[in-house]
């Protein structure tokens, strides 16, 4: 009875530490990322486009960029002009794109 209970014992000790070593990276990567995130004052988002992404009027956009992440207030930029409706400007790495939201297709770049 003493081994069985030292087994359970030691099973369950082995899981905790097992899970606690399993878990440990993903919240030091979501706390590292959540301090670089808040440390840059323009569109953290940028960080998940391609660098050299070239943009055109009638391009669909890539699913990965249809998050609200993306999503641009046009006032905030004096060179945008009032969407339409089914429409949303987006800022990927400078660039800022009007989209249609229904077909997710360019109407409009202008690079930054």
């Amino acid at each position: 009875m003493k081994n069985l209970v030292q087994a359970a014992v030691l099973t369950i000790t082995t899981a905790v530490i097992s899970v606690s070593a399993f878990a440990a990276p993903n919240e030091h990567h979501t706390q590292h990322n959540s301090q670089h995130m808040t440390s840059q004052k323009h569109a953290p988002q940028h960080q998940h486009a391609k660098a050299a992404q070239h943009w055109k009027v009638g391009q669909k956009m890539p699913s990965k960029f249809h998050g609200q992440s993306y999503k641009f207030d046009h006032k905030k930029n004096k060179k945008l002009s009032t969407p339409n409706k089914n429409q949303q400007w987006i800022k990927i790495n400078g660039d800022y794109l009007l989209i249609n939201t229904v077909n997710h297709s360019i109407l409009k770049v202008i690079s930054g």
